[in-house]
């Protein structure tokens, strides 16, 4: 249950929508639909002015731009989070989809406590069914760190287009300074215990 913060009726809409906008940021770990859904109820128990029923109405219509930033994050690095700070400046939310991989899964790696305010899921199909899952429109967000892995993504995005047409994906490159890092190259260092500076706290 959603605890939100008490709406005052004499605020004007452009406060409303403002208070709207931290409180969907505040909440964002919640999946859209059930957030919208329990703030719909909140907000039908002030009903009980002009501004508040105009953000009852933009709630109920608004159709915020979700990402989905989906990989195996075998672990979820800092040049994974690079991209995903980058993602957020660019969307209303984004969802931190983990995908399991039978051929890096060696071991589970915990989430970091730097990303647990967010919305995380994991799915073992294919991508594009777990997108269809979410019943909103969302976006694919893909992390680069070079060409290699550009013209690999590209390549992948034809079989992804090809199963679900109407798909929408963007890539967003890593900054240089984070490009060298890789999932399985820490995996590697992990073996020798030298890790650690390349993961989140």
């Amino acid at each position: 249950m959603i605890q939100f913060s008490s709406i005052n009726p004499n605020s004007t809409f452009a406060e409303l929508l403002e208070l709207e906008r931290k409180e969907f940021a505040l909440y964002q770990h919640h999946d859209f639909l059930d957030y919208q859904k329990q703030r719909l109820a909140f907000l039908e128990k002030h009903l009980n002015s002009a501004s508040v029923n105009a953000l009852h109405d933009y709630v109920k219509t608004n159709k915020p731009k979700i990402g989905v930033f989906a990989g195996s994050f075998s672990p979820f690095h800092k040049g994974h989070y690079n991209v995903l700070q980058k993602a957020e400046k660019l969307f209303d939310k984004v969802i931190i989809a983990f995908g399991k991989n039978p051929a890096k899964d060696v071991h589970t790696w915990p989430v970091p406590k730097t990303i647990s305010n967010r919305q995380i899921t994991s799915y073992n199909s294919l991508l594009t069914d777990h997108i269809e899952s979410f019943g909103y429109d969302v976006t694919v967000v893909r992390g680069l760190r070079n060409s290699t892995d550009f013209q690999y993504e590209q390549n992948q995005y034809r079989y992804i287009q090809e199963l679900k047409p109407d798909i929408k994906i963007i890539n967003i490159f890593c900054d240089k300074e984070f490009e060298h890092i890789s999932s399985s190259g820490i995996r590697t260092l992990e073996k020798y215990n030298k890790h650690q500076n390349y993961l989140l706290d």
